[in-house]
């Protein structure tokens, strides 16, 4: 999904042109007159992938030193010590967090260990033994610890006219679906955290664009639109953009067919918050 996540591919063009040949949200808010940062704990510069690609149009990438064994929190250190002293009057930055991946025991630390097995309803999940249920504490914890991330992310923007959103690729199946866990084309696996944060500044000096996000909580999406909504919510306008797809638009297309994975249709509430 990360492939048509940043740029203007989505499900019904995506078989035609390849991700890499539509432009992209780097490259827009560079021509926009963006300074663009893109900052990695989980890719390296070295990699030849998606992510590695889509962050070298970026103006300035900056990556941890250990990727996939580091703790997020490198990623606020890296932005103060590379970041903040660069930025400009306006600016686009892209936080690409190691999250909630495998193994959720290591996403964390030991500080953040709050959740233990006996703190967490099973009902539901197909757990087998004590085993099962550390793993689903874990991953609690590593979700704790991210809400923590996000809170510092927030603070470092709280005093800027600032719009922060924050989704994921996909999620995770936790023995919701059967008796293992991790990545799945399930409703579980596909259905993502979308968050939108403002800051008070933003909130004084954009009052129209403030009612918009609120009116438009409760419309369901799929994040390959993203960049249709993103564009116009900061004030730019490409000939790439369409309403229909744009979250903020009273003209968004709300029964626009949502499809997962092998192509089957989805029907499930998906809303941004």
């Amino acid at each position: 999904m990360f492939q048509t996540l940043l740029n203007y591919g989505d499900l019904e063009n995506q078989q035609n042109t390849p991700w890499y040949q539509h432009k992209n949200l780097g490259l827009i808010f560079n021509h926009a007159g963006y300074r663009t940062f893109w900052l990695d704990n989980q890719e390296r510069a070295s990699r030849s992938d998606v992510f590695a690609l889509s962050s070298h149009i970026f103006t300035h990438a900056f990556y941890t030193s250990a990727p996939y064994h580091t703790y997020d929190s490198l990623l606020i250190d890296l932005f103060k010590e590379k970041v903040q002293p660069r930025l400009s009057n306006k600016n686009f930055i892209l936080f690409h967090l190691i999250g909630n991946h495998l193994g959720y025991a290591e996403r964390f630390p030991k500080a953040f260990a709050k959740f233990t097995p006996a703190d967490i309803p099973y009902q539901g999940l197909h757990v087998q033994d004590e085993k099962d249920k550390q793993i689903v504490a874990d991953y609690v914890n590593s979700l704790y610890y991210t809400d923590y991330i996000l809170s510092e992310i927030f603070k470092l923007f709280e005093n800027k006219d600032a719009v922060i959103i924050y989704l994921s690729d996909h999620a995770q199946d936790i023995f919701e679906s059967n008796q293992t866990y991790g990545h799945r084309c399930s409703s579980f696996g596909v259905e993502i955290p979308f968050v939108i944060y403002v800051s008070d500044l933003f909130k004084q000096k954009h009052p129209e664009k403030l009612k918009q996000l609120a009116q438009a909580v409760h419309k369901p999406f799929m994040s390959d639109d993203l960049i249709h909504t993103l564009l116009p919510l900061v004030g730019i306008h490409t000939k790439d953009n369409l309403e229909s797809k744009d979250l903020l638009s009273s003209r968004f297309d709300t029964t626009r067919v949502r499809k997962v994975c092998a192509g089957v249709e989805y029907f499930k509430r998906s809303h941004s918050h």
